[in-house]
């Protein structure tokens, strides 16, 4: 309130000051004693501000932590090993028991120069958007936690591009994911860099399980009836049949960076996806399935969905598998429609075709490229369905 009325009287007062050319160069004692008590409510008010923002970046930072001579961060819960070389060039905080690393020339320069997090999780729901899990750790008590990384958003980014960030700021940038392989518990207990993440361990049984299944399927009922796709019957018939164990195939890819693999079933030669298979409170879920007309692709994390509605009618729909959960969230749908009187040949809808808007035909190819060549770092890798037998 004393800021709020501070501003408001000095405002008065540069206003009065503006007005006119009637003032005098003399001050009455009435205004000697006003300005007196404005002058010292600004000292007031400038002694509170300054323990506002050291108050305020206390609690935004939490406690400084102190590391050891071999550069082990610890919060008291589990530590860290900071590389060599990087001593006197970091600042580490334990904020609600993540342990935070920051660049201390990019921090004292202004910037928040936060490089990552570290953090444990109870809950399958807290992973997902700004975190992403790395591993887990079992407690001395044998209770599992998700152990959680986090790094920068676009807001906390403090550099238009990599290149301009300092290497002081690039070594722990770039270094984050080793530096979090070093994790130990303090304590007591175990740290399983990668647990609970890897296809591997999370889909095992199940792909065996589905081997069995699709071998002894004697129609495309009983497939549907386990949550699966019946192209894997359907490719059995007619003049020229495959076998399902050679070529549809399993992949496991983390495709909503979430930290945690996904496992999608497909045709091994195009990429086509009939089968996709998520994570949910800890155990494999299915989360949808498609046949030859409605299949799924995968270029890099971008899931797209392919639909055949008429032979002369095609959409393409993306989607975001939300993380711990099997809804695939909807992001936009492109329609190519070569009917006659078809109302847009070209058109987008983000309303999950509810709507559609025109376009022209060379947006709508780059829309369309950005889905089929998206760059990613990762290819979709299958493995043959027989090969889990």
């Amino acid at each position: 309130m004393k800021k709020k009325l501070l501003l408001f009287v000095i405002g008065c007062t540069l206003a009065l000051t503006g007005c006119g050319t009637g003032a005098t160069s003399q001050e009455p004692a009435e205004q000697v004693e006003f300005e007196s008590t404005v002058e010292a409510s600004a000292d007031d008010a400038t002694e509170a501000s300054a323990e506002d923002s050291s108050f305020d970046e206390e609690e935004f930072m939490g406690q400084e932590l102190t590391p050891d001579a071999s550069g082990r961060v610890s919060n008291g819960i589990f530590s860290i090993q900071m590389p060599e070389g990087t001593e006197g060039t970091y600042l580490a905080y334990n904020y609600e028991n993540e342990i935070n690393i920051y660049d201390k020339a990019c921090y004292e320069d202004g910037y928040t120069g936060f490089a990552f997090g570290i953090c444990l999780a109870d809950d399958y729901g807290e992973y997902g958007g700004m975190r992403t899990k790395i591993g887990e750790l079992t407690d001395e008590s044998g209770k599992v936690h998700h152990v959680l990384i986090s790094f920068p958003s676009e807001v906390q980014w403090d550099f238009n591009k990599s290149a301009d960030a300092p290497a002081t700021y690039s070594a722990l940038y770039d270094n984050a994911r080793d530096i979090a392989a070093t994790l130990e518990p303090v304590g007591g207990g175990e740290y399983v860099d990668g647990g609970g993440c890897r296809g591997e361990e999370i889909y095992g049984d199940l792909v065996k399980e589905i081997v069995t299944t699709v071998k002894d399927a004697e129609n495309s009922n009983e497939l549907e009836e386990k949550e699966l796709s019946p192209v894997y019957y359907a490719m059995t018939m007619g003049s020229h049949p495959e076998d399902p164990l050679l070529n549809i195939g399993v992949a496991y890819y983390d495709f909503n960076l979430d930290g945690v693999d996904e496992m999608v079933m497909g045709d091994m030669g195009n990429g086509q996806i009939y089968d996709i298979f998520g994570v949910v409170d800890g155990k494999p879920t299915h989360v949808t399935s498609g046949n030859w007309r409605d299949y799924y692709m995968l270029h890099g994390p971008v899931l797209s969905e392919h639909v055949s509605e008429l032979a002369s009618v095609s959409v393409v729909n993306t989607f975001e598998l939300m993380p711990n959960s099997t809804e695939l969230f909807p992001q936009y749908s492109l329609k190519l429609d070569e009917t006659d009187g078809a109302q847009y040949k070209w058109s987008v809808s983000y309303d999950s075709g509810e709507t559609w808007e025109e376009m022209t035909e060379d947006d709508y190819n780059d829309r369309l490229s950005n889905i089929m060549n998206f760059p990613t770092d990762k290819e979709v890798q299958f493995v043959p369905l027989g090969d889990f037998e």
